[in-house]
């Protein structure tokens, strides 16, 4: 990335965000991290690095949202901020609208608002292609969202797309598929047997038919800055992911085994998500393309 940018990251707080502020951190760069909350990683570069700065802001809060833009006036705004669930009935569906659709809306007019030019890096959710796409997924497929969650990320895909056309920003959409690492919150399947193995408790799942395609957490960030230094980026909707999948019923098995914890392991003993999405592995070809044109 080019030195002494000016980075905002919203959901700097958050287990992605502070992921990245812990890489871009080593580098020249002015860094903005923007939450409600922050985790203890993003509280640590903050301490530790004079350039990292810890920003409370409210997304849905659109007068707030503009004052912060115009104080930091950053040069790229990776946003990640949202609220996720897994959910598929639509009890929490305002709430969902609420921050992943309007707080983006917000964040585009305070950035539209600002001197210097822009740059708005997204990251959606490979749960937009849905249980109807045919796998691997790739860009150019129909989005089928199975949920208010996805529904919603793919809602912001849009706006994102037309609001930059409209007002001259460029974006990038990055759709992140499965990914893993230390310290990664124990919503996800990886970190709950991780936690469960770790403290010899029961690890129950379904019967683990699922296929799905994972990346550790350096990898997808390495691909997603890679990407984003690539001008052929600009403009474009682009998967982050590993290409290849695994079905979750022999991750835990092989993982229980190696730890020889097999015993720990219930295997059916949840049942499966209406509209399952059966097998959610991506198509890499477009950032490989991308990578090897830079």
């Amino acid at each position: 990335m080019k030195n002494m940018e000016r980075i905002l990251i919203t959901g700097g707080g958050g287990y992605l965000g502070s992921k990245l502020a812990e890489r871009l951190s080593e580098e020249d760069h002015e860094l903005y991290l923007l939450d409600l909350s922050f985790n203890d990683l993003s509280q640590k570069i903050s301490a530790s690095h004079s350039s990292v700065n810890l920003v409370h802001c409210d997304l849905t809060q659109d007068t707030q949202v503009e004052k912060t833009l115009r104080e930091i006036e950053p040069s790229v705004v990776f946003h990640f901020a949202a609220l996720l669930t897994r959910e598929r009935d639509f009890k929490n569906y305002e709430r969902l609208y609420e921050v992943n659709v309007q707080g983006s809306l917000n964040l585009l007019r305070a950035m539209s608002k600002t001197e210097k030019p822009q740059r708005i890096v997204y990251s959606s959710s490979s749960e937009i292609y849905g249980s109807k796409n045919s796998s691997p997924f790739h860009e150019n497929q129909v989005p089928d969202p199975a949920s208010p969650y996805s529904l919603t990320k793919l809602m912001a895909e849009n706006l994102i797309k037309t609001y930059c056309s409209i007002n001259r920003l460029q974006y990038t959409i990055f759709r992140l598929f499965n990914f893993y690492g230390d310290g990664m919150p124990e919503n996800f399947f990886i970190s709950q047997l991780k936690h469960a193995l770790d403290h010899n408790e029961l690890f129950h799942m379904t019967n683990g038919e699922q296929v799905r395609d994972f990346l550790e957490i350096n990898d997808l960030l390495a691909l997603m800055l890679r990407a984003y230094q690539s001008e052929k980026s600009i403009g474009e909707t682009i998967n982050i992911c590993s290409g290849t999948g695994v079905r979750l019923v022999d991750l835990a098995t092989t993982e229980t085994e190696k730890q020889g914890k097999a015993h720990l392991l219930k295997i059916g003993s949840l049942p499966y998500r209406e509209n399952e999405v059966w097998e959610m592995v991506g198509s890499n070809d477009k950032i490989q393309s991308i990578l090897q044109c830079k």
